[in-house]
Parts: structure tokens; C-alpha cells; sequence
């Protein structure tokens, strides 16, 4: 992005001047993404003067590049048929991702000026909802009847070559449509060009779902490491391909909204900065409010052992130790289930041997805890007593928290809901007030 700085002065003059060829020539010697991300550096007026005197190529694919609420606003300020010109360059999969936010009417007059095959491509990816492998995909692929032979093969990719977006296989399909076999482009080339594709394709190849999670489709891919993956209908129909590109980018929206969600807050969908204040401070305030109302039982707990307190006030010294070893504990076994189911390292079929690993890592690390905390009551407050009520405290509540940890992600999992809640400040806000209870009621026998 720096070095593509250093030219947006002379771009504008150049801009300014008509002088279109050299702006191209300029633009020619970046890449899209380095060009979309200057945008911003332009007024509205060069951004569309860029859009409309580009080749229709070269703007599609910076256009990509843009944010989507820049997509929106841009593709609104083109003239209709110069709009549809741009739309029909894009990748399949961005141009269906645009038109599922563009209002209605607007879209619908474009698909009216774009050429029929990119418009009915259009109305065929946004039947499938945007979070699936259907609506992850793109139509634009290599594919060829099992029969074909390899000449034939190498001759129609050199002809469509440049219309696809990745060409290191080759799907081969039988007369019904189905996938029946794929061929990477090394294999194709080191072929001889009689031999038919039948003879050296992989038959069963792996593919993906249409109505797969894109979550699920994007671990499929990583766990192949395929540069891309066919999608097959219920009949076992080719119907495009996932590619690694859009599989970078479902991982890092899928991390991000589990980051949102392990620190208690609604996932916010655009960047910090494109986010309103207000809007922020709705996604934030909801679950902050709820940890509120729950950690107002901490005061409740605090109120039914006041007596306990009063008679022995150093119990309340050691009450910030207890609750922030506890959440400490607490958070980081949810971390680690969150991030193990996340990436598929634990299933639902692990959680009995994950809970019972967890409780036996919460007490071995209670018992190292409890025997320093021990320590500092004992011989901070000369108490025995108090000593002992604390040192089993950590242990139980470390215990408690582990199991929490491990047991919460777990359970919302298998009600089909996102673990990543069962995170953060939500379970060191549960595992503080579990805490209390825990080290009072033990106080309270031990003690008195």
C-alpha cells in the first residue's frame, strides 16, 4: 500500500487531465488489492471516473477488492449499463455476494443489462444462503466429460482459460452431470494427448456439500490442502468450486466472530473504524448488562454469609485471590475446548474423556495453588484454620472452574450453539460467583 501512495498525486492530475491511458499504465504496474486500498485517498468523483474510464477487466477487480458498503455505494453512483459492464467481469461468488445487499429494484435492473449467462449465474448462487458452501462458491471451473481425451482436454482450457478463475484441475463428469473424477493440471500436461481422461483421472474425489457450513467447508479444504474443492448437488452434480481465496477469508470471519464472542460482545460485521459509536456501543452493552445482573449475585452471596465475615473479617482478604484464580482457571480450559472444537481437534464423542481429563488437570493444579495459597494465610494471618479454608477453597474452585470450562462449551455444542459464548468474561463472570459460594460455605464448616 505504501508504494501505491506515493503515486495517488499524480494519479489526480492525471485524472483531472483526462489523461486515462496513463493513469492504466500507472495502475498496471500494481496489483488490485494495492489499488483498492488507496480508494479512500480519492473523492467520490475520481473513485467513479477510475470505475468508468477502466477497461470493464481491470475495474472488476479492484472493485472486488473494495468493502462492501464501498461496493454499494459506488455501484450505485455508475451509470446503469457502464454497472452491468463491471458486474459482468466479477468472480461469481463476489458478484452474488454484492447483489444479496443491493435493494431489490437495483439489482433487478442490472440483471435485466447484464449479458444472460452472468445474470442467470446471478439468480443461481443466491438461492443458496450466503454461509454455505453453496454460497461460498463459484461457477467458474474446468470441467470435461470422462470420454474426452487429453488433447481435447489441453485445447478447451487454453480456449477458456482466461473466464476461469483456477485451473489446476480438471473435473471430469460423466453424460449425466455427475462427478465421477478430477485431474490436476500437472498430470493433464504429462499425459500423452490420445489417452482419454477416464485412464488417468482420481476417481472418487472428495467434495463438498452444497448446503455445507462454511465453516465445515473451509476446514475440508485446509484438511486436504487443496488450492480448490468441487460442490456436488444431492444427485452428485458438479456445481462449482470453493477456493482457497474464499476459504482465508471464511476462516478469518468465522475467527473473528468467535473472538466477538468470547469476550461477551455481538459480533460486529465491518471493520472498528466503519462501525458507527452508537452501533459499537449497542454491540457491547447487551451482554455487559446481563454480566451485571449476574454478577449482582456475588453481592446476594456476600449478603447471606455477612455473618461468617463479620466474625472472621480476613475471609474477605483472600476473596479477590480465590474469584481471579478461579476465572483464570476458568478461561483458560474454555479457551482451549472452544479453539479444539472450533477447529475439530475434540467432538462432541470426545466430551466425556475431555471432562474427566479436565477435572483431574483442575485438581492437580488446585492442589499446587491451594498449597501456596495455604501458605499465605497461614503464615500471613497466623490462622490454621483459615489457612486450611482457603488452601481446599482454591482447590475445589479450580476444579470447579475446569470442569465448567470444559463442560459448557461442550453442552452448548451439542445443542447446536456456538461454544465460543461459553468464553471470557461470561465464564469468569459464572465461575466468580460459584466461587463465593464454595469458599463461604467451607469457611462456614471450617470455621464455626
Amino acid at each position: 500500500m505504501e508504494r501505491m501512495r506515493l503515486v495517488v498525486p499524480e494519479m489526480r492530475e492525471l485524472l483531472e487531465a483526462r489523461q486515462v491511458e496513463d493513469v492504466k499504465d500507472i495502475i498496471a504496474g500494481f496489483e488490485p488489492v494495492e489499488v483498492a486500498e488507496v480508494f479512500e485517498h480519492f473523492n467520490e468523483v475520481e473513485q467513479l471516473s477510475l470505475l468508468k474510464d477502466l477497461d470493464p477487466p481491470t475495474a472488476a477487480k479492484i472493485f472486488e477488492e473494495l468493502h462492501i458498503d464501498e461496493q454499494m455505494r459506488l455501484i450505485s453512483g455508475l451509470e446503469h449499463r457502464r454497472a452491468a459492464g463491471v458486474l459482468n467481469e466479477m468472480s461469481p461468488d463476489d458478484r452474488a455476494d454484492l447483489f444479496e445487499d443491493l435493494p431489490e429494484e437495483l439489482g433487478s435492473r442490472f440483471l435485466a443489462l447484464m449479458k444472460q449467462p452472468e445474470a442467470a449465474d446471478v439468480r443461481e448462487l443466491m438461492q443458496y444462503p450466503s454461509n454455505t458452501a453453496g454460497g461460498l462458491m463459484t461457477t467458474k471451473y474446468a470441467s470435461a466429460l470422462e470420454e474426452t481425451t487429453v488433447g481435447e482436454a489441453m485445447k478447451n482450457l487454453r480456449e477458456r482459460a482466461r473466464k476461469l478463475e483456477v485451473i489446476y484441475y480438471l473435473y471430469v463428469e460423466d453424460r449425466a452431470g455427475r462427478l465421477v473424477g478430477v485431474v490436476s493440471l500437472k498430470q493433464l500436461v504429462l499425459s500423452a494427448p490420445e489417452r482419454r481422461l477416464s485412464d488417468i483421472m482420481k476417481s472418487n474425489p472428495v467434495y463438498l456439500k452444497l448446503e455445507m457450513h462454511q465453516e465445515e467447508a473451509a476446514k475440508e479444504v485446509a484438511k486436504y490442502d487443496f488450492v480448490a474443492m468441487p460442490v456436488v448437488d444431492e444427485l452428485g452434480r458438479l456445481r462449482g468450486i470453493v477456493t482457497v481465496d474464499d476459504v482465508v477469508d471464511v476462516i478469518e470471519t468465522e475467527a473473528t466472530e468467535d473472538m466477538h464472542k468470547m469476550a461477551s460482545m455481538q459480533v460486529v460485521d465491518e471493520a472498528y473504524l466503519r462501525v458507527g459509536f452508537l452501533s459499537l456501543a449497542r454491540k457491547r452493552i447487551v451482554w455487559l448488562v446481563a454480566l451485571l445482573f449476574i454478577e449482582t449475585l456475588s453481592g446476594k452471596v456476600l449478603q447471606v454469609y455477612s455473618g461468617a465475615i463479620e466474625a472472621v473479617v480476613a475471609l474477605a482478604y483472600f476473596i479477590p485471590l480465590l474469584t481471579g484464580t478461579g476465572g483464570n482457571a476458568g478461561a483458560q480450559t474454555s479457551t482451549m475446548i472452544v479453539r479444539g472444537l472450533a477447529t475439530g481437534e475434540i467432538s462432541i464423542r470426545d466430551g466425556t474423556r475431555v471432562i474427566s481429563r479436565e477435572i483431574l488437570m483442575g485438581l492437580f493444579l488446585g492442589l499446587i495453588l491451594g498449597t501456596f495459597a495455604f501458605a499465605r494465610a497461614y503464615w500471613g494471618e497466623g490462622n490454621l484454620a483459615l489457612g486450611l479454608t482457603l488452601g481446599t477453597s482454591v482447590i475445589a474452585v479450580v476444579t470447579m472452574a475446569t470442569l465448567a470450562g470444559s463442560l459448557l462449551p461442550i453442552f452448548f455444542r451439542l445443542l447446536r450453539r456456538d461454544p465460543a459464548v461459553m468464553a471470557g468474561p461470561f465464564i469468569t463472570t459464572l465461575v466468580d460467583v460459584v466461587s463465593l459460594i464454595i469458599y463461604l460455605e467451607i469457611a462456614r464448616r471450617l470455621l464455626f
